[in-house]
């Protein structure tokens, strides 16, 4: 999110370029939602302040089922594309069942496979 999309793109063909198939890739990504400040997920305007106060921009984002079709174009499928709620449901339950906590909505983690 931090990188530009050129950089992102040349990272993703350089780790292409130089693994071998079924090597896993595993990074984080932000909606491109939230660069737009349409304000739909859960702590995005808290987000905005925090990467203001620190003077970091989040520049690069995917759309929501983008990831699929972005990686692909670099020889990876995409094995796992988990959520904001997705990870509350998998991680943040108690004994009895109940989502125990949230998590900010802006972000996704990815995981894919070279093929």
């Amino acid at each position: 999110m931090y990188l530009s999309k050129d950089a992102v793109e040349g990272t993703l063909r350089f780790v292409s370029d130089t693994s071998g198939n079924d090597s896993m890739i595993v990074f984080d990504h932000i909606y491109a939602g939230v660069l737009r400040g349409e304000n739909k997920y859960y702590g995005e305007k808290g987000m905005y302040k925090r990467t203001a106060k620190v003077g970091e921009k989040w520049t690069f984002a995917l759309e929501e089922n983008e990831a699929e079709p972005f990686l692909g174009k670099f020889g990876f499928t995409v094995n796992d594309c988990c959520s904001a709620h997705e990870l509350e449901e998998r991680y943040f339950r108690n004994s009895k069942g109940a989502v125990v906590a949230k998590i900010n909505g802006t972000h996704a983690i990815v995981t894919a496979i070279k093929s």
